[in-house]
């Protein structure tokens, strides 16, 4: 008897775009929206995850506009309406576990095609009958995606920093996210992408 193989788990933590001063209005920066340039990034990061392979099953994000706004105007470059999941697991000072809870208890959609499946970043493909990774997005905010990506890797929260606009991903197994089980496959600054032409 075969036995059924989970894929791997894909995480994109993409923080949200430029979004202004913070300081010109801190009464009302959950309402911060993205500046001209901070909707660039978003879409610029939309356009070059979609063109890795890093479609995503769905979208968490955080419940501040500024997080809500890049997760919409990421995903339009899927050309494909994507479940979006807002949180307060995401929000800037939130414990780690708490998005890795979300993700556990909230089971991807299932794939319709080949969309929201990807080859983990930097792999080759994989073997016949390797199911391909579920690839899930996480739209949030520093300092609290530096904690995550340093919960899920075991490496300090300190030694990565993600810019306005920029990503990183991160592999899990097949028994999804957990602490210091997952590899960084790639890490992109927002000014990295201008030089990409999609």
């Amino acid at each position: 008897m075969a036995r059924t193989v989970a894929p791997p788990t894909v995480l994109v933590l993409l923080r949200h775009g430029d979004a202004g001063d913070a300081l010109a209005s801190p009464e009302r920066d959950a309402l911060r929206p993205l500046s001209a340039k901070g909707r660039k990034q978003s879409r610029r990061a939309g356009k070059a995850l979609v063109h890795l392979g890093l479609v995503p099953r769905d979208v968490f994000t955080s419940r501040l506009a500024r997080a809500v706004e890049t997760a919409d105007i990421a995903s339009l470059a899927v050309g494909a309406d994507v479940r979006r999941v807002p949180t307060a697991a995401l929000a800037p000072d939130a414990a780690p576990e708490r998005i890795v809870r979300a993700l556990l208890d909230t089971p991807p959609p299932t794939a319709a095609r080949r969309e929201g499946h990807a080859r983990p970043a930097g792999r080759r493909a994989s073997r016949p009958g390797t199911p391909a990774a579920v690839v899930r997005w996480l739209v949030g905010h520093e300092p609290h995606l530096s904690r995550l990506l340093g919960f899920l890797t075991g490496t300090p929260a300190a030694a990565v920093e993600l810019a306005k606009g920029g990503f990183a991903v991160v592999e899990t197994d097949g028994r999804g996210p957990a602490e210091a089980a997952a590899k960084l496959r790639l890490l992109v600054e927002a000014d990295a992408l201008k030089a990409l032409r999609h």
